[in-house]
């Protein structure tokens, strides 16, 4: 019969009193990222310290301001020993790490970076290749639906898609290219 409030303000007396403070003259490295706090368009934003994976941070919002609040209230001197920041292309998040950590590495997570190539790269040499079959429909329609063939893992394909997929890529040396 307690109240939610009063459920809350005891579990985070909790957390405070049996979480270590970070030991921030050792942290060199940071990972940022965000997270839903709802379903919908509401997002937190989480640091944490890569090697130790101790949650150094979490704040509301995900935009610029929020990662200012982090390197704000950064005790002095830890800003300058940061060697490098994972992220996931967030161009807010890069801002503030230059602005703060001029002198860090940053880098970007390998999911956004393949879902990047995929989006950007393969996508756009599929359509530019489906441009060129113009005089032949039937060639042009399959490269026009190969996208989420071209997108998908290929070790979850199933033996029909495998196949599809090799003839695809036999066919068409630059989308072979940028495949592999």
């Amino acid at each position: 019969d307690l109240g939610w409030h009063t459920v809350k303000s005891i579990d985070r007396a909790f957390l405070e009193a049996t979480t270590p403070q970070p030991q921030w003259e050792r942290i060199e490295y940071l990972a940022m990222d965000e997270f839903a706090l709802h379903k919908g368009h509401r997002y937190a934003t989480v640091v944490v310290d890569p090697i130790s994976r101790q949650v150094l941070w979490v704040g509301q919002g995900r935009s610029r301001e929020t990662a200012r609040s982090f390197f704000e209230q950064l005790p002095p001197g830890v800003a300058r020993r940061i060697r490098a920041v994972a992220i996931d292309m967030t161009t807010a998040y890069e801002l503030e790490i230059k602005a703060n950590c001029p002198q860090a590495e940053i880098v970007y997570d390998l999911f956004h970076v393949v879902a990047k190539y995929g989006r950007e790269v393969i996508d756009r040499v599929r359509v530019d290749q489906a441009n060129l079959l113009r005089q032949q429909p039937s060639a042009r329609k399959v490269l026009k639906s190969s996208r989420w063939l071209l997108l998908r893992n290929r070790n979850k394909l199933e033996p029909h898609q495998a196949v599809h997929l090799r003839e695809l890529l036999a066919a068409n040396e630059p989308l072979m290219s940028v495949y592999i």
